[in-house]
């Protein structure tokens, strides 16, 4: 599995100075992993933004004697889900391009917090920021969103359904399954249609089901047929390839600067690393 891609299960990658914490419930802590990874995903694919919630990363790296992170390590954080073609460990990641509106519509159906597992939907991003105020309305937390980095400033988008421009966002495939099926989750209420740069509508078809919270607390993604054309691709020993989450994150961590000759990269842990993407109000 790891071979196809240039990677051994043993293989060193990087160094943690410190622990990169997965807390779901301590929204901060958890938030140089979540960059990190938002930060992988963007890179990969050259989206506007990158994209996960929190459940999706389902380990953090621990520092532990050594710091060495290793391939084993980093696919811990991302072993859900399979591919398309490739149906090994881990989603492909799949692109869609969205409208403003549609954007605010995805933060808000993540922001709708589950008690029995807290902050595990909280929506995480690169290339975007956003404003939140839980003390409005269900489905209208979000105030305002910005796409951007800090290299390059943020600018505030229209998020009221009058600019038609298209945002294209990059997430695994099982948050994806996810994201198609928002409008019927939400009976309605929150409208999303993940479509092409051309503004076509995806060609998946999403199975009719009732939200599964009723019996339990995991959001499961419903059956369905990925569009071949959302998945990102990239070439691998003379032929093209699905990217794997896991393998975004690896990619990302062995491009990262290194001081000396032989020595691995090290993982930022500084307040650029720590920018805080979604800004709660009130």
């Amino acid at each position: 599995m790891f071979a196809s891609r240039g990677y051994s299960i043993d293989q060193p990658l990087a160094v943690a100075p410190r622990d990169l914490p997965n807390t779901f419930t301590d929204i901060a802590a958890g938030t140089l992993l979540a960059n990190l990874v938002t930060d992988a995903f963007r890179n990969a694919t050259h989206a506007d933004i990158g994209f996960t919630a929190n459940g999706m990363m389902r380990a953090g790296l621990m520092r532990g004697k050594s710091g060495v992170q290793t391939v084993y390590d980093v696919f811990a954080v991302a072993p859900l889900g399979a591919g398309i073609v490739d149906s090994t460990a881990g989603s492909a990641l799949v692109t869609g391009y969205f409208t403003g509106l549609e954007l605010k519509h995805l933060l808000e159906f993540l922001l709708v917090d589950n008690p029995a597992h807290p902050g595990e939907y909280f929506p995480r991003a690169s290339g975007m920021r956003f404003r939140y105020d839980p003390s409005r309305p269900k489905f209208d937390v979000v105030t305002a969103v910005e796409l951007g980095d800090l290299d390059r400033g943020y600018k505030q988008i229209d998020i009221t359904g009058k600019d038609p421009h298209l945002y294209s966002l990059t997430c695994p495939l099982y948050l994806g399954l996810i994201v198609m099926a928002i409008p019927k989750y939400t009976k309605g209420k929150l409208g999303l249609i993940p479509k092409n740069k051309e503004g076509q509508p995806l060609k998946s078809k999403v199975e009719a089901l009732d939200d599964p919270r009723h019996d339990t607390p995991y959001l499961l993604p419903p059956p369905g047929v990925t569009d071949k054309n959302s998945v990102a691709t990239g070439v691998g020993n003379g032929s093209v390839r699905e990217i794997k989450e896991w393998q975004a994150i690896m990619d990302h961590l062995r491009g990262l600067p290194v001081h000396g000759k032989g020595e691995l990269p090290t993982i930022p842990v500084d307040e650029r690393a720590q920018e805080v993407r979604a800004i709660k109000l009130g």
